[in-house]
């Protein structure tokens, strides 16, 4: 029967690697967005599974999908070998001389028009065989399913970082400033200390930040602060907006204010105080072996990042 059940005439690997993601992310619409198919061929591939094994595999309701007995001890002895699967078609993938295949990435907004989308375009002519895919979003990710992660954070000096299993490369580090329009510091007063800033209206980014709350230091004290729970984004270039649009004060990176800042449309506030660092790191899952693809593009990106970086450094001189 297994036989058969794995003959080329039934295509039941692709199925059931879809099943499984349908578990995971508990979705049918989740799911075929990250295998890369329709969501009603998603549904008609589990359909034709279950009458390919004679059982149902997954309750469907209106609220929630739930996997049977059967459903529940196919995906829990199967999902476990997807990752050597992977692992296997990606080694033999590595023999080929030319890079191949897709590269799955996932960005802030910011970074990926300052930086990636000029060092994708770049390797794709350089190499015409990789694709990519790319997802705009600032929260968390699965790491399963993407190749590489760009995140941005604030830092401050002597700060640990969190432990992770992903590896972590800092990319970038600028500084963040404390921003508004002269407008608004017309209409409500300039703060002068971090305090004050919990009777003003503050636009910030919870990704970016850790929410509502404001770390600054002067004179070796750190000073936390909790601001009004106003607007929260997680695109740094719309708060930008709303900040010249005069709807509050604004923390944002340097590469993002300083031309406004020179040309007066925004005014640094509390500068005698020293706001956090504004860094963007890579991450990426620990794979031995990396594809070459990945490896390729991964030290391609790093070599670009510090070019672009260096040339921007020299025109703002």
């Amino acid at each position: 029967m297994s036989l058969n059940l794995l003959s080329s005439r039934q295509p039941i690997l692709d199925k059931i690697v879809f099943f499984c993601a349908v578990l995971r992310t508990g979705s049918f619409r989740e799911a075929a967005q990250t295998q890369g198919i329709s969501a009603a061929a998603g549904s008609r591939w589990v359909k034709e599974l279950e009458e390919t094994l004679s059982v149902e595999l997954i309750k469907r309701s209106t609220r929630q999908l739930v996997a049977t007995q059967a459903g529940q001890l196919l995906y829990e002895n199967f999902s476990p070998l997807l990752p050597d699967i992977n692992n296997l078609c990606e080694q033999v993938q590595n023999l080929a001389e030319e890079q191949l295949g897709e590269i799955r990435l996932s960005s802030t907004p910011l970074f990926a028009r300052q930086y990636l989308t000029k060092i994708v375009a770049e390797y794709m002519e350089l190499h015409p065989n990789v694709n990519f895919r790319i997802f705009i979003e600032a929260g968390e990710f699965d790491p399963l399913t993407i190749d590489f992660a760009f995140r941005a954070s604030a830092s401050y000096e002597g700060e640990l970082s969190p432990d992770s299993l992903l590896v972590r490369k800092r990319l970038l580090r600028e500084p963040l400033y404390l921003c508004a329009s002269p407008k608004y510091l017309s209409e409500y007063g300039t703060p002068q200390t971090p305090q004050e800033l919990s009777q003003h209206r503050c636009l910030y980014a919870r990704t970016l930040l850790g929410g509502n709350r404001w770390c600054f230091e002067q004179h070796g004290k750190q000073e936390i602060v909790t601001i009004r729970d106003t607007l929260e984004c997680d695109n740094s270039e719309m708060l930008l907006d709303l900040a010249m649009e005069t709807a509050g004060i604004a923390y944002l990176p340097h590469s993002l204010v300083y031309q406004y800042i020179e040309r007066g449309d925004l005014v640094q506030i509390m500068d005698d105080y020293q706001c956090a660092s504004f860094d963007i790191d890579l991450f990426y899952r620990p794979r031995t072996p990396m594809p070459e693809r990945c490896n390729g593009f991964k030290q391609y990106l790093i070599q670009r990042v510090e070019d672009i970086n260096t040339a921007k450094a020299r025109n703002e001189d």
